[in-house]
Parts: structure tokens; sequence; C-alpha cells
């Protein structure tokens, strides 16, 4: 009896000491920030859906989800080499800096070629040309949507992943008043409910960014004030690994973030509400997804300081996401109808409409798993090329077969061609990157920019 309560007291002790290393802690802070961050988004888009037509939540999703992925371009790839460069960087708040002065002129000049591309070609959203509204709220939305993660990424570097979780729950939280404020007072008078829930989404994501980066960063990096620099030369080293990186994020964010923009091109704007259905499906299912990014963010965080046991680590986080994962998976299963029931007003169209495709679209987090780990040793190991293959192997099938299940079976059948371009690219991860890192020196060599 005594040494079973010895060996259960040393089995508690064991696992409390690994809770409390950096790489679960910082793990634990981003899955608690995606959790919330997808929680409070369930809420917001739950009670959206009773206050706003379908129709017009279909729209203001498409136009979000278009100026996130313009977002993406405006990145440079530097929300990922931050993680890496960061931890070493002399001087890390004059690099922060400067990286978040090219960024936000990268998202300026981008927003306006977006602009000049709807007035030019159309998409379905000529509408957001009609009055100067749309177009600022617009410009201020993608560079809120693009400074917010590079503060993310900045905080995660410094592993203190619950910066960036503060700022996703002033998020969630912000959105839900100002879009309901939004419906019942100035949504008739702007005579088009899609511009509230734009506008709402827009404006949260804009103050929680000012949150984060004028008080809660300062807190946690000395020295650190928002400050325009013009010191790009200093970008170089990270510039090169930036770019390979954002070749693989653009190409790969296009696969999921113009989705919405698909559906309502391949079945014509009358089947907006179209959009809203799936888009309620993947958000819950993107919960799931929150277990090995999140995980695997940290470890990637870890892996890029000095004398990492790099080895040791990949095996925590992959222990760490498998045994959350798995029983996640089922319950996200089971209640997929129950769960959808809370959207929409005195109606089970989401339900009806979106169960086949959640629980399809759950069976993506399988692969992701073996993704997240074989894209960290590629990032860790500083290399490029592989995930540009991947990402645009990804983006291809969910692009291709995805327009025609889609026209073939609506969303049921786009949901398993995104599954099917989540497990598209794993085999070829898995032949560039299955060497696992106890058979080489803890620190690699500088980077191989474009090798294989």
């Amino acid at each position: 009896m005594g040494n079973s309560l010895d060996g259960t007291k040393r089995l508690i002790g064991r696992l409390w000491g690994e809770a409390k290393t950096s790489l679960y802690r910082n793990a634990i802070y981003l899955m608690a920030t995606s959790v919330l961050g997808q929680g409070l988004g369930f809420f917001f888009w739950a009670i959206v859906t009773h206050v706003y037509l379908p129709g017009d939540v279909g729209f203001a999703i498409t136009l979000f989800s278009t100026i996130s992925f313009v977002a993406a371009l405006a990145l440079l790839g530097f929300n990922v080499s931050l993680i890496r460069y960061l931890p070493d960087a002399d001087d890390q708040a004059d690099l922060l800096n400067t990286t978040l002065t090219l960024v936000g002129i990268a998202s300026l000049l981008l927003g306006l070629g977006f602009l000049a591309v709807v007035a030019v070609f159309g998409l379905n959203l000529s509408f957001i040309l009609d009055g100067p509204a749309y177009p600022l709220a617009i410009l201020g939305g993608i560079l809120a949507c693009s400074l917010g993660p590079v503060l993310d990424t900045a905080a995660v570097a410094l592993r203190r992943a619950d910066v960036s979780m503060w700022r996703t729950v002033a998020l969630g939280i912000l959105k839900i008043p100002v879009a309901v404020v939004i419906a019942f007072t100035l949504g008739s008078a702007l005579g088009i409910g899609r511009f509230g829930v734009f506008v709402a989404l827009v404006l949260s994501v804009g103050a929680s960014v000012l949150l984060e980066g004028v008080w809660l960063l300062p807190r946690v990096l000395p020295g650190y004030r928002p400050a325009l620099r013009a010191r790009f030369g200093r970008l170089r080293r990270m510039m090169r690994f930036s770019n390979g990186n954002y070749a693989a994020g653009v190409i790969g964010s296009g696969g999921s973030a113009l989705l919405p923009l698909l559906i309502l091109v391949s079945l014509g704007p009358g089947q907006a509400t179209q959009v809203s259905y799936f888009y309620v499906a993947s958000a819950v299912a993107g919960l799931l997804s929150v277990i090995s990014g999140s995980t695997f963010t940290s470890f990637f965080a870890e892996a890029s300081y000095r004398n990492a046991d790099r080895h040791r680590d990949e095996r925590r986080a992959l222990l760490l996401t498998l045994g959350l994962l798995a029983p996640a998976i089922v319950v996200f299963w089971v209640f997929a109808y129950l769960v959808l029931l809370l959207f929409g007003v005195n109606s089970d169209a989401y339900a009806v409409a979106g169960t086949t495709p959640l629980r399809i679209l759950t069976l993506a987090s399988i692969p992701a798993v073996a993704n997240n780990l074989l894209v960290t040793r590629v990032r860790v190991r500083r290399r490029t090329l592989p995930l540009i293959v991947g990402a645009t192997i990804g983006t291809m099938v969910i692009l291709i077969l995805g327009t025609v299940l889609l026209r073939a079976d609506g969303i049921t059948g786009l949901a398993a061609a995104y599954v099917l371009s989540v497990a598209a690219p794993t085999p070829y991860y898995w032949a560039t990157a299955r060497k696992s890192f106890v058979t080489e020196p803890l620190e690699p060599l500088e980077p191989v920019l474009l090798g294989p």
C-alpha cells in the first residue's frame, strides 16, 4: 500500500514537473488562446446568426475571410521568422518595431490593390465600392489583421504566449456587443446588415491589436514601445528565411481563407447562406486544430533556443497532442447536430445543413497532427522548399477538387475535399522530414533556403 502511494506521488510529481516546463506552459497558453478565441467566436456566431439574416452573414464572412487572406500576403513571412530569430536578437524591441513598420506599409498597399481588383473583376463583392464606409473599414481591417499575428508571434518567441491569449480574449469579448448594438441601431439606417457583422469584426480586431501592442507587450519586452522604424537592413537575415515561409503561408492560406469566396463564386450570390452554413461548421471543427497547432507552435519556439533538447520536447509535444485529440474527435462527432442547433433563429437550418460537413471536417485534425510535427522539423532546420511544395499540394487539392465536389454535392463535397487537401501533402512531408532530431547537432547550420 505504501509503495503504491509513493509511486502515485512520484507520478503526480513528474506530471506536475512536466506541466511547468516552458514547452508545456507555452503550449497550454496557446491552446487556451485558441480555445478562448474559438469559444468566444462560437458565441459570437451563435448570437450573430440570431440577429442577422444568413445571407448577410454569408457576405460578411466572405469579405472578412478575403481581407484576412490579403493580410496574410502583407505578413511577408515574418510571423514565422520572428519566432526563430527574435530570441537571439541584440535589440529585440527595435527588431519588432522594424518588422511591424514594414508589414504595416505592405498591408496598406495590398489593401488598395484589393479594392482595385474588386473594381475591375467584381467577384460578387462590388457592393463594397458603393460608399466610403466599406473601403475605410477594409483598409483598417487588413492593417489590424496583419499586425496582430506579428505581435502574437513575438510574444510566443519570448515564451509569453499568455500575452496573445489576453488579446484573443479581448477580441472575442468586444465583437459580440458591437455586432448586437449595430444590428439594433445602425443596421436599419445603413440598410445593409452585412456591414454590421463585418465592421464588428474589424473594430474588435483593431482594438485587440492596440491593447496588445500598447499595453500588454511592453510589460514583457523591456524597452519596447510601439514606434515607426525604417531600419529594414537588419531584416535581411530574417528576410531570406521569411521568403520561403511567406510563399508557403500565402499559398496555404489561399486554401482556407478563400473558401467562402469560392462558394460565393461557384454557387452564385443567391447561395450566400451556404457560406454561413459551411463557415459555422468549419469554425466548430477548427477547435480540434487548436490542439496540434498550439502544441507544435510551442515546440517550435522551444526548439529555436540554443541547446534545446529537441528530440525530448518533440516527443512531449506529440504525446500531449494525441492524449487530447482522440477524445475530442469522438465528442465532436457525437454531438455535432446538437451543437449546430445553437445557431440560427427559430430554425434548425444550420444543424441540418452543417452536421455532415462538420463530422467530415473533424477528420482533418488527424493528418494535421503529422503535418504539424513534420513541418515543425522543417522550420527548425530553417528549410523552406518543403513548406512551399506541401502548401501548394494542399491548396491545389482544395481549390480544384473542392470546386468540383462543391458543384456536385454542395458544402458536404467541399468538406470532403478539405480533408483530402490536409492529408494530400503528408506523404511528401514524411519523405522530406522523417529524420528525427536525435541524429543531428542541437543547433542547425545556416538556412538551406530552397534546398530539398
